[in-house]
């Protein structure tokens, strides 16, 4: 049974009760996030573990600091003690004053990015509305390659302990190959991807090997084609089709159906 002398108290609430921090800097780069930050006066931490939710994650700004280097304004978080032990830190969610996205109705949820970058997507009783300033660009690609496997293993036989930095213990190689760990964002190998759907500024494009406008009875109206030529009426091989005529003459790539 602990005693519960004032000193007793005070010295427990130190080392296990957990602490306020800012967030001066988040590393993205480690296999599991790092963060960086102030807890009680005069104590900076580094390399601190933050961990993300599977299927989600972010990384928040950087604090802003005065010209006395002290931190004027920053994102936050609450930091746990592991086992009490006050050498071992670890980060639970972090939010951000500064650009958090608030006054949402009961059973709203939303992603967010920077207060000024004016991108959201959000889920209301509405609808869902996934929204951005006319100078971004909001977009849904295909990326050109295919999905792999899931598997972290590169070959047979069981994993070694793995260490902070993504090694291996043992030299840092798997038994039967090295284990693959994380990923990267994919988003700019599809910005040359001819197959997408996106909202510009300038234009709404739609885009793909084949291109169909289609109803509520599934069936194909207009069709742009892999052959360049762009069908009315229907899918193109689904029917007969006859170039259109105009009052200039004969349209160069244009078909309706006929019958």
């Amino acid at each position: 049974m602990h005693r519960a002398t004032p000193l007793n108290t005070s010295i427990r609430a130190y080392t296990a009760g957990g602490a306020r921090s800012v967030v001066d800097q988040v590393d993205d780069e480690k296999l599991m996030q790092e963060m960086g930050g102030n807890f009680m006066a005069n104590e900076t931490r580094k390399e601190i573990e933050a961990p993300q939710n599977y299927g989600f994650t972010s990384v928040v700004f950087d604090a802003e600091k005065g010209q006395d280097g002290k931190v004027s304004a920053s994102a936050e978080t609450f930091i746990g003690f592991m086992g009490g032990n006050r050498s071992f830190p670890v980060s639970g969610p972090m939010d951000d004053r500064r650009h958090r996205l608030y006054k949402l109705k009961k059973g709203d949820t939303a992603m967010f990015r920077g207060r000024g970058d004016k991108q959201q997507f959000h889920l209301t009783e509405e609808g869902g509305f996934w929204t951005s300033p006319q100078n971004k660009t909001v977009r849904m690609q295909l990326a050109p390659e295919d999905s792999e496997d899931n598997s972290t293993q590169g070959g047979g036989g069981g994993a070694k302990a793995e260490l902070r930095d993504g090694s291996t213990g043992g030299g840092g190689q798997a038994q039967g190959g090295q284990q693959k760990r994380g990923q990267e964002a994919v988003y700019k190998k599809g910005k040359d991807s001819h197959r997408f759907i996106d909202a510009t500024k300038d234009a709404s494009r739609v885009s793909g090997d084949n291109v169909h406008l289609m109803l509520g009875d599934k069936k194909v109206y207009v069709h742009v084609a892999d052959d360049k030529n762009v069908y009315l009426g229907g899918k193109k091989g689904e029917g007969t089709f006859a170039r259109v005529a105009t009052e200039a003459g004969l349209s160069i790539n244009v078909f309706a159906k006929i019958g």
